[in-house]
């Protein structure tokens, strides 16, 4: 057998790679590192990524990403906005990015979030 350690390959770009589950993990080309800080509570950075653009990683698992965001906004949001009718009146708990509000306030029935 060989014992010897590979080097691995050099490549000219820098990559953002996070395991997902012990099974599975993603790799993407990263254009920049514009955050990172560790608060009192995470480690908090904003990266920019080639597929997904301006993302928000704590602790080393995305959060949110620009490109996508929307997927789950809209599926969060419409279903049950959708299944109401005419809602009025919208709570959101947490939604910090106010991407929920976004979706709520497409629904013309809306007057107050």
């Amino acid at each position: 057998g060989d014992d010897a350690k590979q080097t691995p390959t050099m490549t000219s770009s820098f990559w953002f790679d996070e395991e997902v589950t012990a099974d599975l993990s993603t790799r993407m080309r990263l254009k920049g590192l514009r955050y990172d800080a560790q608060s009192p509570f995470q480690r908090v950075q904003v990266i920019e990524t080639v597929p997904f653009g301006t993302t928000l990683v704590l602790d080393g698992k995305t959060q949110s990403a620009k490109n996508d965001e929307f997927v789950y906004h809209e599926t969060l949001v419409h279903p049950a906005m959708l299944l109401h009718g005419s809602p009025k009146r919208v709570y959101i708990g947490g939604g910090g990015e106010l991407a929920t509000a976004r979706e709520c306030l497409k629904h013309k029935s809306v007057e107050q979030v």
